[in-house]
């Protein structure tokens, strides 16, 4: 209380730090967030003010349990926006590591970032069948522990695109991812608007990969090489059809190997691009020429003139030059012709 005397009268008054009145102190009370940088939520970025209510919700959810329920099933619609890839995967990596009995979490998603972190069992895709969804479970896939393990450790954030995907062409390794999509460009397949991911396994594994498409009801085609050897009798057998064939037996489909969508090469991707045309082999061999480094190569490829300098000679270059990975950067730029299967493949896909 302060008292104030004039000469005629007193005037009287009080001090306080804020109102008495609880409804007004509770609407003064203010949020803080970035820890010494006490940024006031007004200033914080969506991102941040989405991770602040999604535990604010999940701990009012917790407290719930203890008390008023015994289930409860939690549905997010495509939480990433605003989120930096590193918080989308961490925020959902917790929520599928700490669901139990007592809770389901739904999240509709459109970023790898958050699909290659609740693994691949996890996966539902919701497809439109004839005007119609229909939900399509992974786990519904008849894989080993193994080939989980292995599609696990593939679905990381560049490569999850496949579940993302229309339709899906699996190949090899990067020659083919890299060449492929120029190559259907050049002859009028737009493989992004066909909704077409090429996708490299880094193998010839693809059984596992064939099995999980299906499960999720995603179309898709595969390329492997032919993989011509020699057996005991001297006799040449192509591995790549023997290869094909077990995939329809395990997977329990019938006919010829392209009827399900699994095309096979001759040789190899780069050879058999060689030998598509004579037009392929001049880009081919000049392509090589490029890379060559050493006085000694450049001859090697000098005396070939313009004759296919065979399969051994072909793939030893490539391998002198740089590799595939480098060869195949250096074929991208050029007009080249699809080789036969590879139009097979791609029509296949496309029309899926």
């Amino acid at each position: 209380m302060i008292e104030m005397v004039g000469s005629s009268h007193a005037l009287e008054a009080e001090l306080g730090v804020a109102s008495t009145d609880p409804q007004r102190l509770i609407r003064t009370l203010r949020v803080f967030v970035d820890g010494d940088s006490r940024r006031p939520l007004s200033s914080a970025s969506l991102g941040t003010l989405n991770i602040l209510y999604f535990a604010l919700m999940e701990l009012g959810i917790q407290q719930k349990l203890l008390k008023e329920i015994a289930h409860f099933i939690l549905t997010i619609d495509e939480p990433e926006a605003h989120l930096h890839p590193h918080l989308q995967r961490l925020i959902f990596k917790r929520l599928i590591e700490s669901a139990d009995d007592t809770q389901t979490v739904f999240v509709t998603t459109q970023s790898p970032h958050i699909a290659s972190s609740v693994g691949p069992r996890n996966l539902i895709l919701l497809r439109n069948e004839g005007g119609a969804t229909r939900a399509l479970a992974a786990s519904e896939a008849n894989l080993t522990q193994a080939e989980w393990d292995d599609i696990s450790r593939y679905l990381d954030v560049t490569r999850s695109e496949i579940v993302f995907a229309r339709r899906v062409l699996l190949v090899e390794g990067y020659a083919e991812q890299a060449i492929i999509p120029h190559l259907a460009q050049l002859h009028g397949f737009d493989l992004d608007k066909s909704g077409v991911s090429v996708c490299a396994i880094h193998g010839t594994h693809f059984l596992a990969y064939l099995k999980f498409c299906r499960a999720l009801g995603i179309p898709c085609a595969v390329i492997t090489d032919g993989d011509i050897h020699v057996d005991k009798k001297g006799e040449q057998k192509q591995a790549g059809a023997l290869r094909a064939q077990r995939f329809l037996t395990a997977l329990g489909e019938k006919g010829k190997p392209a009827d399900s969508g699994i095309f096979v090469g001759g040789t190899t991707f780069e050879y058999d691009l060689l030998q598509a045309s004579n037009r392929n082999l001049a880009e081919s061999v000049a392509a090589l020429k490029e890379l060559a480094t050493t006085p000694k190569a450049i001859r090697d490829i000098e005396l070939w003139g313009e004759d296919d300098p065979g399969y051994d000679q072909c793939m030893s270059m490539i391998k002198r030059v740089g590799g595939k990975g480098r060869y195949a950067n250096a074929l991208v730029s050029r007009q080249m012709d699809l080789p036969d299967y590879l139009r097979s493949a791609l029509e296949y896909v496309v029309e899926q």
